[in-house]
């Protein structure tokens, strides 16, 4: 990854948090992206410096102005743009009898439109490049349902990034920009505390132990480490990929 310049959304935390570490790590320049001012603050001082390879910028990646803004602002930074991790999300569950129209945009808007809009933008700056990697971060949920687990928005949203993922793989391979998916399951992240209290994501964690077939749930890390290597320029003939990452869950 040396020398290259990676877009984390999502990157105050979890998953984008623990991505941007092992980019840094290789020696990417990197960009991590977020709504909470503070949460990337806190994440910045906790990567360090990086020898001025780090770059934070706060803002909504559902909003078209702010996702250009942020591809921008990143080439203007570094130079180009090379990698797009698309991070970012939100989770609300409820039935389809609950669930209210603020719901679904909220949780659509929030996962799918920004994936779209931020490929849009990064897709411009990587063809000045001559290439790029794309990496987008569904859920198992997005090709499967869960008992007792109500998120039909949720579902929708993150199967449509794997839709997306698809179309432009093909759509950009002239481009020798690739695009992939990783698929994790129940990942130790504070996503898990929109699902309900300290005692609820405990005994969520606790029932993982028999969801996965491996026993665990996931660590930021164990996803983080897929999208480096799905990321890496190395890998150029991979793109379109489904990459689960679930403890064996989806062999199911």
């Amino acid at each position: 990854m040396k020398g290259t310049t990676a877009l984390v959304t999502g990157g105050g935390s979890g998953i984008g948090l623990a991505t941007a570490r092992l980019m840094l790590d290789e020696g990417a320049n990197v960009v991590i992206a977020g709504r909470d001012h503070k949460k990337l603050k806190a994440a910045a001082e906790e990567l360090g410096n990086a020898d001025g390879r780090l770059k934070c910028i706060a803002g909504d990646v559902s909003s078209e102005g702010y996702a250009n803004k942020l591809v921008g602002e990143t080439v203007d930074a570094f130079g180009a743009l090379n990698v797009l991790v698309n991070n970012a999300g939100v989770f609300r569950m409820g039935s389809i009898f609950d669930a209210t129209e603020e719901d679904y945009d909220y949780v659509v808007n929030g996962n799918l439109k920004g994936t779209w809009l931020m490929c849009k933008f990064a897709a411009r700056a990587m063809k000045e490049c001559g290439y790029g990697s794309i990496v987008n971060v569904s859920s198992l949920l997005s090709v499967r349902g869960a008992l007792g687990f109500p998120a039909a928005a949720y579902s929708a949203a993150k199967g449509g990034m794997m839709s997306l993922t698809r179309a432009l793989a093909i759509e950009l391979a002239p481009l020798q920009i690739r695009v992939n998916v990783v698929i994790p399951a129940i990942v130790k992240t504070p996503m898990l505390y929109t699902v309900g209290d300290e005692k609820a994501v405990q005994e969520l964690l606790e029932q993982s132990k028999k969801f996965h077939p491996i026993g665990r749930a996931g660590e930021p890390e164990d996803v983080a480490r897929a999208i480096v290597f799905l990321a890496r320029p190395e890998n150029s003939w991979i793109t379109g990929a489904e990459l689960a990452v679930d403890g064996g869950r989806s062999a199911l």
